[in-house]
C-alpha cells in the first residue's frame, strides 16, 4: 500500500508521512499533499539577478535530522540543479571545480520533530479504528535548507536559511491545512525543493556581497 503512494524515489524525504502510512495503511489512498504557504515563491517584484553572471561549483547534500541520506541527496540533487540553472544567478552549475572558484552548498534537512511523531501516532491509531472515515491525521515534515555561497578564493562566504514545510492529511479529519494541494508527493517534494531554492538563492544575490 505504502509504494502505491510514495515512489521509490521519494520515500526517503517523508520520513514522518511514510511512518504513518505505516502505521494507517487503510486510509494510504486518500493522502492529500499540500505545500506550506508559509514561503510561497518568489515575486517578481522581489527576483534579483546578476548583471553578469558566474559560473559555481555546487556541493549538495540531503539529511534527515542531521544525518546524511545519500538516497535522498542522490534523488534531489537534480531538482536543486535545475532550479538553480533557471534562477538566473549563475552562468553554469557544475559539480566540478570552476574558474574563478565559486562554490555554492546546499545542505537540505529534513527535521522530524519528536512531538509531532508522537502526536501522528496517536492520531493514526485513533484514524485506524475507522479505516480512515471517521478520524484523521495530519503530518508535516519540516525543512532547514541552508545556503552557503564562497565567491572565489580568500573572499567571504554568504550565507542564508530558508525554512519549509510539507503537509500531509488523510482520512476525513475536518482540518484547514495552510497549505496548496498539489496532485501526489512527488510533486509536492519537488515544489518544496523549488521554493526553497529559489528564495535562497534569491537571498544570497540580494546580499551586497554577492558578485553583480
Amino acid at each position: 500500500m505504502l509504494k502505491s503512494i510514495l515512489s521509490a524515489r521519494t520515500k526517503g524525504l517523508m520520513a514522518l508521512a511514510a511512518l504513518l502510512l505505516f502505521v494507517v495503511p487503510t486510509a494510504a489512498q486518500a493522502a492529500k499533499w499540500y505545500v506550506d504557504n508559509t514561503l510561497g515563491e518568489v515575486k517578481p517584484e522581489e527576483k534579483k539577478t546578476p548583471a553578469m553572471p558566474r559560473p559555481v561549483q555546487l556541493i549538495f547534500e540531503f539529511q534527515r535530522d542531521g544525518a546524511p541520506n545519500p538516497r535522498a541527496t542522490k534523488e534531489v540533487k537534480p531538482w536543486i540543479i535545475e532550479a538553480l540553472q533557471k534562477s538566473g544567478a549563475f552562468s553554469e552549475v557544475l559539480e566540478t571545480p570552476v574558474a574563478g572558484g565559486a562554490v555554492l552548498s546546499v545542505t537540505f534537512n529534513n527535521i522530524v520533530k519528536k512531538e509531532d511523531v508522537d502526536k501522528a501516532k496517536k492520531d493514526g491509531f485513533r484514524a485506524g479504528l475507522g479505516f480512515g472515515l471517521f478520524g484523521g491525521v495530519v503530518a508535516t515534515d519540516r525543512y532547514d535548507v541552508t545556503f552557503e555561497y564562497l565567491p572565489g578564493e580568500g573572499a567571504a562566504s554568504i550565507k542564508t536559511l530558508v525554512q519549509h514545510a510539507l503537509h500531509m492529511k488523510y482520512g476525513k479529519k475536518d482540518v484547514e491545512i495552510p497549505g496548496t494541494q498539489v496532485k501526489n508527493v512527488t510533486e509536492a517534494v519537488k515544489t518544496v525543493v523549488r521554493q526553497a531554492t529559489d528564495r535562497g538563492v534569491n537571498n544570497l544575490v540580494s546580499d551586497p556581497a554577492f558578485p553583480q
